[in-house]
């Protein structure tokens, strides 16, 4: 238990390096011959039912390219900062040496388009990054080493979903300052869904961050980790802001396969709930350093080697 309270301790601090950095890029601020500075709300309601939409699948983007009436409509070749709304999709694979997309602009439409976008590797970079937005949805497309794959910070009412983030598997050893890579990173952001992504060979698969972070849904993710696997999902404090955590997520219908632990919860992180994940963990099937906690129906059997994962999802 003390060790498992230290690493989450060392996942706090070190993972402050996902908070900063962002490459020059090319910004699509200006993408088309003409870009509204608001949303037509055709678009914004094409929008939200896709981000609240139950759906396993995306709706084709048709109705939504005429439902923009004016707003922004990019095509993404390389590293870029959207700052308008609008609908933009990636047309080519590419690889960025820091940060590959950032959205600074509310009511974006984010379609990776089935590219592959590549990171830097040695866990730097970030491939998506939600800054201070709302009403964001990213879609359909993979990622793969980067430090993290998707950082949503003070982000509210997106979507993040049919996203694959594969970070290779590369070692990590917080206890010794080496950061861990994360798949999915959520700081100070509320009533976001997360769903429907697979992520692989990360250190670290869903880490929410920060009293500012509650009624999230993260939910039929697929989250293996390898052999530098350390925890599936950790709640846990935002750096620099004292010791509050997320409150009031539901966490649902997961499988978490191949890390140390599979959830764990800082002291300060209350009321959040997990049921009907599938847990196949090397050290131990979740941790509660709160009490508040709802651990239910969770379906749960420790593993010995990564490749019991094949056969976790029952």
């Amino acid at each position: 238990m003390r060790q498992s309270k230290s690493l989450c301790a060392f996942l706090v601090v070190l993972a402050g390096f996902a908070l900063s950095g962002c490459q020059d890029a090319e910004d699509v601020t200006n993408p088309s011959a003409e870009v509204a500075t608001e949303p037509s709300p055709e678009f914004m309601a094409a929008l939200t039912r896709e981000i609240e939409s139950e759906d396993d699948a995306i709706t084709k983007n048709g109705d939504a390219l005429q439902a923009t009436n004016g707003s922004g409509l990019g095509t993404i070749t390389g590293p870029t900062v959207i700052t308008s709304p609008g609908y933009y999709r990636v047309a080519n694979d590419f690889s960025a040496s820091e940060d590959a997309i950032v959205v600074r602009s509310d009511w974006v439409w984010l379609d990776l388009g089935h590219r592959t976008i590549t990171g830097p590797g040695n866990k730097a970079g970030r491939g998506i990054v939600l800054d201070d937005v709302e009403h964001v949805l990213v879609s359909g497309g993979d990622l793969e080493t980067f430090g993290i794959g998707v950082a949503l910070l003070g982000t509210t009412k997106s979507c993040v979903r049919r996203v694959d983030v594969d970070g290779g598997d590369e070692f990590a050893d917080p206890g010794a300052g080496n950061p861990p890579q994360i798949g999915i990173l959520l700081v100070n952001s509320y009533r976001n869904s997360v769903r429907r992504n697979e992520l692989e060979g990360i250190n670290l698969g869903i880490f929410v961050r920060g009293g500012g972070s509650f009624e999230n849904r993260i939910a039929w993710n697929s989250v293996i980790g390898g052999a530098n696997g350390l925890l599936g999902i950790c709640y846990n404090p935002a750096m620099g802001e004292g010791p509050a955590g997320p409150q009031r997520d539901v966490v649902s219908a997961n499988l978490l396969c191949g890390f140390g632990g599979g959830i764990q919860t800082s002291a300060e992180s209350v009321e959040n709930r997990f049921r009907f994940n599938t847990i196949r963990y090397f050290s131990f099937a979740y941790e509660d350093f709160n009490g508040s906690n709802i651990f239910s129906d969770n379906n749960t059997a420790q593993i010995a080697t990564v490749a019991d994962c094949n056969g976790g999802d029952d």
